[in-house]
């Protein structure tokens, strides 16, 4: 059974990535945070996790950081950054701190159910713009 986790301070955006992961996957297990300290509790309460969907701004990180630390305690763990902020820059510094994808929130539930697909294979996945 596939196991996400999804960290996104805002709930309607959470609904969002959960609904589409769901419709790809309606036996998933889901697991999720509104903050630093509960993505960071609910990764130590996951370990073996198939994916981790996480926002670049929540309360508690200040911006890689929560990044580069479950980089470095977990480092199986695949990662996605999901921000509303898509400058090519930004997605190259998630890259480059470890993550395996980077989703767009202006992106639509058919394009974050291919990015999700293409994680969950062992692929990397970035947005269209993203000169990487």
């Amino acid at each position: 059974m596939t196991t996400l986790l999804i960290a996104d301070d805002h709930p309607l955006f959470r609904e969002a990535l959960r609904g589409v992961a769901l419709r790809l996957l309606p036996d998933a297990q889901i697991r999720e945070a509104e903050d630093a300290g509960g993505l960071f509790a609910m990764v130590e309460a996951n370990p073996d996790a198939d994916l981790l969907l996480m926002d670049l701004n929540m309360p508690g990180a200040q911006g890689f950081s929560a990044l580069v630390h479950l980089r470095a305690v977990h480092p199986q763990l695949p990662i996605v950054m999901v921000s509303a902020r898509e400058e090519p820059e930004v997605v190259r510094r998630a890259l480059d701190h470890g993550a395996v994808g980077f989703i767009p929130k202006s992106a639509d539930a058919a394009t974050l159910a291919r990015a999700l697909r293409q994680v969950l294979d062992g692929e990397r996945w970035l947005p269209r713009h993203a000169a990487c």
